[in-house]
């Protein structure tokens, strides 16, 4: 690539508009007041929260702000030295009148005509945009990481709610059973037979309730919330939810997401803005090489004399170290080139691995439900009317009412899967509604 002034223009405002912006993607999805809303949290909400209360996302903004102002710096016009020198003595003093008394101020800079000063700013330019698709990054991955929690606390919400009316169906039947046996049409076996199924239950249930807990904890601290404060979903996840979209003939080839990925993820280019750093700062070592002009200015307050002086300055013999400052700054370059393909590798391998996890897992679902879910109602359903009708006893009402427990519980994993999946192919190609400058309501 061939290096210009034009290619290198240090625009200080330009990145300020920039950063503004960055911010106010932020500030526009935190909207929501510091408290929870009254009504049932959706799950777009809980990303706001999370994108304006997450510590991630405060480090990065600081992140973006120290990149910035350090190009900025180097943006700007170099510095003018103003100096003042007081001269007295008995003989001839070094100074601009050659007199021995005298007050002599000076102004003085440095005009860099080598460039490494404009190399050096365009570098911090790469750097500060680097850092800026990395917080975009973090925008996407805290956006996963969050939703992937909504729905698990959403999943693990609704398998509590099934544990308990579990426990309290199978405690109606062991009511039932000892009544039966009281009166003698019931034999004790099927009272012991449905107090092992209240205890299965109750166990459950157990494991229901540390489950939901533990996803309560990991929702909470995403949001940087108290781990175990309570809270209200609007997503739901089971059988009796809205239908999912579980069709998978329109999903555009692994090819097609694969290139959208890599035109889309922040972390390609962030990789390969910090190529462009790199590269930048081989042509400043380079640069060293080259003469810079230092111009100064002096006058005396005694005589009114004063001298405009031109110094042409640059390295007559390099002993090693430019030459080793260069080789360091190419090895350097060569690095963060071998980063970015690395990077390409990995966002490959995330796409690639995602695609199939959607795949397998819309296909686990389906089949899951008409397999297993729907049969495994019918079956209690069937159990159920044999039962009323004296054709059977209460025994196959309970195998079937806790094979349908734990089919209901599957489903929800089921699509729980689903979801996750969906996400983590949505953040591996890069899309987000909260990169977005009008993100939808």
């Amino acid at each position: 690539m061939k290096y210009t002034l034009r290619a290198i223009a240090i625009r200080p405002l330009k990145i300020v508009s920039s950063t503004l912006f960055l911010a106010s993607i932020v500030v526009a999805h935190a909207a929501l007041q510091e408290q929870l809303p009254a009504h049932p949290l959706s799950v777009d909400e809980a990303i706001s929260i999370g994108l304006h209360h997450n510590p991630q996302i405060q480090s990065a903004s600081a992140g973006i702000a120290a990149a910035m102002a350090t190009y900025q710096a180097l943006g700007e016009i170099p510095n003018f030295l103003f100096g003042v020198s007081q001269v007295q003595g008995s003989s001839s003093a070094p100074s601009l009148t050659g007199d021995t008394r005298d007050t002599i101020l000076s102004l003085s800079t440095t005009v860099d005509l080598s460039g490494q000063r404009r190399y050096q700013a365009a570098g911090a330019n790469s750097t500060y945009q680097a850092n800026r698709y990395q917080f975009q990054e973090t925008i996407l991955s805290l956006e996963q990481q969050i939703r992937d929690a909504y729905w698990t606390l959403v999943a693990a919400q609704a398998s509590l709610s099934l544990g308990e009316k579990s426990v309290a169906d199978a405690q109606k039947i062991y009511d039932l059973t000892v009544v039966q046996e009281k009166v003698g049409t019931s034999p004790k076996g099927d009272v012991i037979r449905s107090s092992i199924d209240l205890a299965n239950a109750k166990q459950n249930l157990l494991t229901a309730q540390n489950s939901e807990t533990t996803a309560l904890i990991a929702f909470n601290t995403l949001l940087a919330r108290p781990p175990k404060s309570a809270i209200k979903l609007a997503g739901i996840i089971d059988e009796g939810a809205p239908a999912m979209d579980l069709d998978t003939s329109n999903m555009p080839s692994l090819v097609d997401l694969t290139r959208k990925a890599i035109d889309n993820r922040p972390l390609l280019k962030s990789s390969t803005e910090q190529i462009q750093s790199a590269r930048f700062a081989v042509r400043q070592a380079e640069s060293a090489r080259l003469p810079d002009l230092d111009i100064s200015y002096q006058r005396s307050t005694v005589q009114q004399v004063d001298a405009l002086s031109l110094t042409l300055s640059f390295p007559l013999f390099d002993f090693g170290s430019i030459h080793h400052n260069v080789r360091a700054a190419q090895a350097t370059k060569k690095q963060a080139e071998s980063q970015r393909a690395q990077a390409e590798l990995q966002v490959t391998q995330q796409v690639a691995q995602a695609y199939s996890d959607w795949q397998s897992a819309t296909v686990a679902a389906k089949s899951y439900k008409k397999d297993i879910l729907d049969p495994s109602s019918t079956l209690f359903d069937m159990a159920n009317l044999g039962y009323q009708n004296g054709a059977t006893s209460i025994l196959p009402v309970i195998d079937a009412e806790s094979t349908l427990r734990n089919a209901r519980v599957g489903y929800i994993n089921a699509l729980l899967a689903v979801l996750k999946a969906s996400d983590e192919l949505k953040a591996a190609i890069g899309i987000s509604e909260f990169l977005r400058p009008h993100p939808k309501g």
